[in-house]
């Protein structure tokens, strides 16, 4: 079996006419935020400039240091999870709900207004943004203690790992580790993973809405 696990920043793997990418979290870039209250690091975005000005989805990960309103999002569907830190209080008009590193993927409409508190230090969450109408996405929040085979049922589909474990598909192989994220996936894309014991990770599916 070919074994590509020793590459520093990021790897690649074939899965028969697709190539799939193991994105380094060491290897994203940062954007700290305007108010000085975070970083940005984007994992992905879908643009169609014939389609709208504006992405069709997009996926990051923030590091929030303190309290601050959520930026609002006009016809966008969110969904948010916790992957390192105490977690996060979100506050809207009608609601609170607080996040860690346990809760399920929280979802919520963009123009929503929130206010975000910090439990204690930082908190690093996972953001899914999908454009209402065009697209829709699911994120799902899954313990893995044993190899689990995955057959991507929807139009693209990215890993999140929050634990160690390996993935393979056809011939070859890579390791993934805390943070880092699989891309590439599309329909039909057949994979396992392997984990190194009970490890986290968070399947992100994305599907164009039905017309």
């Amino acid at each position: 079996m070919k074994d590509l696990q020793g590459l520093p920043l990021s790897g690649g793997l074939s899965t028969g006419g697709e190539q799939v990418e193991l994105l380094r979290f060491d290897n994203l870039v940062v954007v700290p935020w305007k108010n000085g209250g975070g970083l940005t690091r984007e994992l992905a975005v879908h643009l169609d400039g014939e389609i709208h000005p504006e992405f069709l989805w997009r996926i990051s990960m923030a590091t929030v240091a303190g309290p601050g309103p959520f930026s609002r999002f006009d016809g966008i569907d969110r969904t948010i999870a916790v992957l390192q830190g105490e977690g996060i209080v979100l506050a809207s008009r009608d609601n609170e709900i607080a996040l860690r590193r346990n809760s399920d993927p929280y979802s919520f409409a963009g123009e929503t207004p929130i206010d975000a508190l910090v439990v204690s230090g930082e908190t690093t969450d996972l953001n899914v943004m999908t454009r209402r109408g065009y697209f829709t996405h699911v994120m799902k929040r899954v313990v893995i203690r044993e190899p689990l085979a995955i057959e991507v049922q929807c139009d693209e589909m990215m890993i999140v790992f929050n634990g160690e474990a390996d993935v393979e598909a056809s011939e070859s192989r890579l390791s993934a580790r805390p943070l880092d994220t699989l891309t590439g996936l599309k329909r039909g894309t057949r994979l396992r993973l392997l984990p190194s014991a009970g490890e986290e990770i968070f399947l992100i599916e994305l599907s164009r809405a039905s017309a």
